[in-house]
């Protein structure tokens, strides 16, 4: 059944975040995008994430708000490419042979074009996931959650002073509890992006400093900028790394 929602004259949005252990469902205030009601709905390796979607989705209070807009937030591997080099046939061929253990099709392939980055990110979204949505809500927008962390991170990047040193670059992270994003800046211009599984900082450790190595980052004039970091982390990285905050 399509949901409408209320007569009232206030305005909401509902974002559903899909993650690799279930769904969020958060109400936001349409004009502040405050947070007026969250739920979590988990998937364990028992359920089908499909059906537990499309219970979801009947909860009554779905019903009580008027959303304006509707947005399914996509976690998991994701990949980018230079806005000039994408191509929709190409995707699914360069989403496998980054991720080569991961299952996709043609029919689950999105993408999302990062304007003022001029770069597109590639990522995967089940068919059946997305069409149970859209029995709900037809306009509902696709995102990758990671494409959002980096609008983030360019939009602080603009904001930051430049360095000194025009050959600094800045290193941006972001930990949550399974995995990490990281993307690197030179002179206000993105320069690498990819997304981690590491859920220890162990393996945070050593998948940081072997991509750090591999980029042939600066252990003492690049800047790291963490955000979600452990103190345990922060100490560890601090071993190895002299510009961090």
């Amino acid at each position: 059944m399509l949901a409408t929602g209320s007569n009232s004259f206030t305005s909401y949005r509902l974002s559903i975040r899909l993650g690799a252990d279930g769904f969020s469902f958060s109400v936001l205030n349409g004009l502040d995008g405050s947070v007026v009601q969250t739920d979590r709905f988990p998937v364990s390796k028992q359920d089908a994430a499909a059906d537990v979607l499309r219970q979801a989705l009947q909860k009554p209070y779905l019903m009580d708000y008027r959303f304006q807009s509707t947005e399914l937030v996509v976690e998991g591997s994701a990949t980018i490419v230079p806005l000039e080099h994408f191509n929709k046939s190409d995707m699914l061929a360069f989403y496998r042979l980054c991720f080569p253990s991961q299952q996709a099709s043609v029919a689950d392939m999105q993408y999302q074009i990062l304007s003022s980055l001029e770069a597109v990110m590639i990522f995967c979204l089940d068919g059946d996931i997305l069409r149970i949505v859209q029995e709900c809500y037809p306009d509902v927008k696709v995102c990758c959650a990671d494409a959002e962390q980096l609008e983030r991170f360019a939009a602080q990047q603009e904001k930051r002073p430049a360095p000194e040193d025009v050959e600094q670059r800045d290193i941006y992270v972001h930990f949550d509890e399974q995995r990490f994003f990281i993307a690197v800046f030179r002179r206000g211009k993105l320069q690498y992006a990819a997304s981690q599984d590491a859920s220890n900082d162990n393996d945070r450790t050593f998948l940081l400093l072997g991509i750090w190595k591999a980029l042939e980052l600066h252990p003492q004039k690049d800047a790291l900028h963490l955000e979600g970091a452990t103190k345990e982390l922060k100490k560890t990285l601090a071993e190895y790394l002299l510009n961090i905050d």
